[in-house]
Formats: C-alpha cells, sequence, structure tokens
C-alpha cells in the first residue's frame, strides 16, 4: 500500500495545472499579458504622425488637408463611419494631431469620405439664425459652402459675408427656397452636396450619416421624418400627397419623406441626373430620380418639424406654401404620369368600358 501511494505522489502534474501555476507565478511577478491597443489609441497616433511628419503644408487649408489624411487612414484601415465609436477615434485623432503644436483642439468633425463635399444654404431673412447655421457647417471640412441670399431685407447679406468660407450669390427679389436650392446645385462643384435650410440650424454631427450614406451608394439622402408624424387621420395635405407620390412610383418604403425637407444630400451624378433646373420643383426632382433609377433612400434623421419657423406664408389652412407644395405634387404626379403610363401602377378596374 505504500509503495502505490509512493508511485502516485511520483506522477507529473498534469499540464492544466502547471500552465495555472506558471501563469500564477507571471502575475505575482508583475509579468502580466499586454492590453491590446484601441481604436482610439491608434487614430491619436496617426494624428500626431501627421503633425510630426509635416503631412499638412503652411500652404493647405489645415481642415481640408486633415480631411484628407483622416480618411485615407480609414481606407487604408478599413474602418469607416460604420465601425464602432468613429466619433471618438476621429477626435482622438485630432487630439493626437493639435498635442505635437500644444494648441486648443477645434470643434472640428472629420467626415468619413475622400470625396468632395459642399452645402447649398437657403436664406430669406434670417438674421437671427443664419451665422449658427453657417458655424455648424464650418465645423465640417467642406470644400464650398454656397449660400443663396434672396429676397432678404434684415441683415442676412451682411451675416453671411462676414464668414471667411462662404461663396454668397446675392439676390435683391425673393427666389423661395426651391429656386435657392436649384441655383446653389448648378454652381457648385463638390462630388457630394449637403442641401440645408438658414432658419433651422442642424448640429454637423447629424449631418456626417448623409454624407456617408451618398459615401455608401446612394445617390439621393433624405431626412426621414417618419418618427415625428402622427396617425393618418392627423395628417395634413402635403404629408398625404408626399407619401401618395412615393406609393404611386412604387417606392411605399419611403413613406412621407421628400426632397421637400431639409436636410438632405445628393451625389453628384444625382444632380446630373435629374438636372439642376428640377430641383427648383422637389416633388417632380424626386419623381424623375425615382424613374430614372436613382438610389434614393433615407441618410439620418432630423427634427425640423416642430423647429420650424412660423411665417405669415407658412401658417393657416390653405397658406401659401400649402398651395405651392400641392402645386408642385401635382406637376410631379403629371411628369410621372407622362413618362410612363397615365395611371401609373394603379389598374382600371373598376369602370365598364365594353359597349352595350
Amino acid at each position: 500500500m505504500n509503495r502505490v501511494r509512493a508511485r502516485r505522489n511520483r506522477r507529473k502534474p498534469s499540464p492544466v495545472r502547471s500552465t495555472r501555476r506558471k501563469t500564477a507565478g507571471k502575475r505575482k511577478r508583475g509579468k502580466t499579458a499586454p492590453k491590446p491597443v484601441t481604436h482610439s489609441q491608434v487614430a491619436w497616433k496617426l494624428g500626431r504622425n501627421v503633425a510630426e511628419s509635416g503631412l499638412v503644408q503652411q500652404s493647405e487649408e489645415e481642415q481640408l488637408a486633415l480631411q484628407r489624411h483622416w480618411a485615407a487612414s480609414l481606407r487604408q484601415s478599413g474602418k469607416g463611419v460604420a465601425a464602432d465609436n468613429y466619433s471618438s477615434r476621429m477626435k482622438s485623432f485630432l487630439a493626437g494631431y493639435f498635442s505635437v503644436s500644444g494648441r486648443e483642439i477645434p470643434n472640428w468633425l472629420l467626415l468619413p469620405t475622400e470625396r468632395t463635399v459642399g452645402a447649398v444654404v437657403m436664406v430669406m431673412n434670417e438674421e437671427q439664425s443664419l451665422c449658427a447655421a453657417i458655424e455648424e457647417l464650418e465645423r465640417l471640412p467642406l470644400q464650398e459652402i454656397v449660400v443663396i441670399v434672396n429676397g432678404s431685407t434684415d441683415n442676412s447679406l451682411h451675416n453671411a459675408r462676414n464668414s471667411g468660407r462662404a461663396i454668397v450669390l446675392h439676390y435683391g427679389s425673393p427666389l423661395g427656397h426651391d429656386v435657392g436650392r436649384a441655383i446653389g446645385a448648378k454652381v457648385s462643384v463638390s462630388e457630394i452636396m449637403l442641401f440645408v435650410d438658414a432658419d433651422i440650424p442642424i448640429n454637423a454631427e447629424k449631418l456626417l450619416s448623409f454624407v456617408q450614406r451618398i459615401d455608401g451608394g446612394l445617390d439621393v439622402a433624405l431626412n426621414d421624418l417618419t418618427p415625428f408624424i402622427g396617425y393618418f387621420e392627423g395628417r395634413d395635405e402635403v404629408t398625404m400627397l408626399k407619401e401618395f407620390l412615393n406609393r404611386s412610383i412604387q417606392r411605399e418604403d419611403l413613406s412621407i419623406n421628400s426632397l421637400t425637407a431639409v436636410p438632405h444630400a445628393m451625389s453628384r451624378h444625382a444632380i446630373e441626373k435629374i438636372g439642376a433646373a428640377n430641383l427648383a420643383v422637389p416633388p417632380k426632382a424626386q419623381a424623375i430620380a425615382l424613374k430614372s433609377g436613382l438610389r434614393v433612400g433615407v441618410g439620418g434623421s432630423v427634427d425640423v418639424i416642430t423647429r420650424n419657423r412660423a411665417r405669415k406664408s407658412n401658417t393657416g389652412a390653405g397658406n401659401e406654401m400649402i398651395q405651392l407644395i400641392v402645386g408642385d405634387h401635382l406637376e410631379a404626379l403629371g411628369w410621372a404620369m407622362g413618362s410612363s403610363e397615365p395611371r401609373l401602377k394603379y389598374a382600371d378596374t373598376v369602370r365598364m368600358r365594353g359597349s352595350n
């Protein structure tokens, strides 16, 4: 019996217990496994390397130069805006860059694309909100900010000209937001264009997804207003017409979403395919986009309904704005019927057409 016990005591320890003992010994001696490097740490080092290597030339516009290096790093790493912690990684990149000079980090946002991006801003008597709207756009590395000031009798023109980056087009007579959008699209050159109104400043963070959707393959990225609209019985005639137009062109998935609402974004290809002049009638432009096979979807969801500035022209039943938008939708439906079948998708199954 004593011999059997002795043999058992001489047995080798199991590999599992041996590994645990070695690991425990390393922990005691402070030899723990190194923590994995986070994406934000990698971004910080990349930003610092851009600064230390002098990759941003003095002749370059700093924000646009940083955008170029940031977008290139996203392509090389394969991690775009859809990856986790995009915002923190982008901010870490900026922090790493400005850590070299010790300067305060600007409140900039970098875009998840290597394509050029611009914006069109429609303005008519928006002196109180215009500066805030432009300031949000200036946080983005935009190639151009085209401001269409029309029919303004306040200080809108003066405020627009105070921006060091805005390209200001001034018209003494009122054009309307839609005509201003068409003019801005015509004179702009960027590959991706954002469209906003000066009366509703939109946080730059909310515009990122619109750019990302266009860069990802959409031609038109609409503002998704469905979360802010109630039941059908509570909708006005304009909202009903928006959905009817989409359903008539067999895009029920778009629901009430339309080019009549900002913000939205378009590719340069979409602008050329639709025709800049047709953007003056947003529902017609949407019908052309859908019937032309352009890829149309939602780019984000921004509440511009409760924030819409009340004016004499857009308040009250049957107001001037409602009449204009209803007329635009009728024009869009007329164009759609003329471009395909007179009844669109709706079959004539009720009337008896045979002779008696």
